[in-house]
């Protein structure tokens, strides 16, 4: 039992680790243009990824991204992401996560948390204002995948509760007023991948932060070898994908879905206020290109 508690303490602490080298050296790699700032927020290796034994494999699984909106003084019930590797952000109010085994987290509008081997609840911050938060998931959804329906095992969670664990029994695990607003999705083999591309086991989950300065303009990139969803911070976006110049701008909070999308231009729409964007995207290393 001690050897097995161990094992799982040693998986959650490296869940919870902020590869802060890895994320400045891949925006190193990246030689920006002029008027253009973008920042790794973080990222998560997808070999790093460890799924319980029998769950679905993630190959077969959703590219998922939703927003969950929580009312003031309200929370998100205990839950676990032992079967479902995500990157948490926030776009309005305060969150404060309660990770098990480690302190509370309090992320503001901007900030991204990874989660991948363990289970945590979240309040909002204030008494007052409504949170919002985005998740950037891996998801199995629970349809079959070659004619297999997957068990979703959560042996931590599973153990907390048989334990009856103080962190189980003090978390919130119903009451929670929160609402899930699915945004997009895409089935993993429905991306269409280069074939001189890494398999998706070799990639990286990551999420950017992008600020374009006044009518800055970043140059055409192609995307189809790199499954992305942007949401808009600040300001407004024109985002052209395909020669497709008659779309309406994205605004703030907006979002685009560049999955595969092929050549897309993104710009600054105003000439006068600087824009900013979160990029969420399962990057290929061999693409130094992404700004």
């Amino acid at each position: 039992m001690r050897t097995k508690i161990a094992a799982l303490a040693f998986i959650i602490t490296s869940s919870l680790a902020v590869n802060i080298c890895q994320a400045e050296t891949m925006t190193a790699l990246v030689k920006l243009p002029y008027g253009v700032k973008s920042k790794v927020l973080n990222s998560l290796k997808i070999s790093d990824i460890h799924l319980p034994e029998g769950n679905k494999p993630l190959t077969c699984r959703v590219l998922r991204f939703r927003t969950v909106d929580v009312q003031p003084g309200s929370h998100i019930d205990l839950h676990s992401h032992e079967n479902r590797p995500a990157m948490l952000g926030v776009t309005r109010g305060t969150s404060i996560v309660h990770p098990y085994q480690h302190q509370p987290v309090t992320l503001h509008v901007g900030d991204s948390y990874k989660e991948y081997a363990n289970v945590h609840y979240a309040r909002n911050g204030s008494k007052t204002g409504m949170l919002t938060m985005t998740t950037f998931d891996l998801l199995d959804d629970g349809s079959p995948c070659n004619d297999v329906t997957y068990p979703q095992n959560t042996p931590l969670l599973n153990k907390l509760k048989a334990e009856h664990d103080k962190f189980y029994v003090d978390a919130p695990k119903k009451g929670g007023l929160e609402k899930s607003n699915p945004v997009y999705s895409h089935n993993i083999n429905d991306i269409q991948f280069s074939d001189k591309s890494d398999k998706l086991t070799d990639r990286v989950m990551r999420v950017r932060k992008v600020i374009l300065s006044a009518g800055t303009a970043l140059p055409e990139q192609d995307f189809s070898n790199r499954p992305t969803y942007l949401l808009v911070l600040d300001g407004a976006l024109d985002v052209e994908q395909s020669g497709n110049k008659d779309a309406s701008p994205v605004g703030k909070l907006g979002t685009a879905d560049l999955v595969n999308a092929g050549n897309v231009s993104i710009k600054n729409n105003s000439a006068t206020a600087a824009a900013s964007y979160l990029v969420f995207e399962i990057w290929d290393p061999k693409d130094t290109d992404a700004i």
